[in-house]
């Protein structure tokens, strides 16, 4: 299989994780870009390892990358604004005073 097989299984897999995250992920060209940067890391190690199966690692590869970028790129406003309603309501989030 030739480098642009690998790209299109990265555009592939990056097409279809911005298709299944909707609005939680990253956008539609990082998406695309991080799958193809995963698929090509993927076959690079399998290739410089001597496996078979470098389309499948790829695949994989691809996975991997596109699951790390999408769970760590979540805003951090809502949790800002979680912690201050936190402290303002005295350590409360229901409300609900100590006596």
């Amino acid at each position: 299989m030739t480098i642009l097989g690998y790209i299109t299984i990265g555009i592939i897999i990056g097409w279809l994780s911005r298709i299944i995250t909707k609005d939680r992920g990253v956008a539609m060209i990082p998406s695309l870009a991080f799958g193809v940067l995963g698929s090509l890391a993927g076959m690079g190690i399998v290739l410089i390892i001597d496996v078979a199966g470098a389309a499948f690692y790829a695949g994989i590869g691809a996975l991997c990358i596109l699951f790390t970028v999408n769970v760590f790129s979540h805003e951090t406003a809502n949790m800002i604004s979680h912690e201050t309603a936190f402290f303002r309501n005295g350590g409360n989030f229901g409300g609900y005073r100590r006596k």
